[in-house]
């Protein structure tokens, strides 16, 4: 192999790991939660993971019917304004349902987007996928919320 080869190899390859470096990275960030850092120069609010504290600050009356997780939320916070839940929610199979070998047990998460500024209350509405809407019930909860402070 000459050199001149030999060159394009070496720069092929770097640019190859460089590629799947840079994919790897990206692919592991959040999708709900851009850094602050990248948001500093736009007019976007800084999402964050809302604290505990500011989550026991929000009440959700929210049911299952007819193929749709829906009901209200109440934001209590003074301070947080409300983006998106993360809500894990567990299908309950009761004694009338057919139980089909395919049926899943194991908790679904899904991520509903909102806009509840501080001291509001909304509706939540989310359909649920065509493989859970023969679910009677789900034991869910709110896993993770997602928002931004105002001041």
């Amino acid at each position: 192999m000459n050199v001149s080869k030999l060159k394009k190899f070496v720069f092929a390859q770097s640019l190859l790991a460089i590629l799947i470096i840079s994919f790897s990275a990206i692919a592991s960030e959040s999708p709900s939660i851009t850094p602050c850092t990248q948001q500093s120069d736009s007019k976007q609010p800084c999402l964050i993971e809302l604290p505990e504290e500011a989550i026991q600050k929000l009440t959700i009356d929210a049911g299952f019917g007819w193929g749709i997780f829906s009901g209200t939320i109440y934001n209590g916070n003074k301070n947080y304004h409300v983006t998106q839940l993360v809500v894990s929610m567990e299908p309950v199979h009761d004694h009338h349902m057919d139980m089909h070998s395919t049926m899943s047990h194991d908790p679904r998460i899904h991520h509903i987007d909102l806009e509840l500024p501080p001291i509001s209350k909304g509706a939540l509405s989310m359909p649920l996928a065509n493989e859970d809407a023969h679910v009677h019930a789900f034991k869910w909860k709110v896993v993770k919320v997602i928002g931004y402070q105002s001041y």
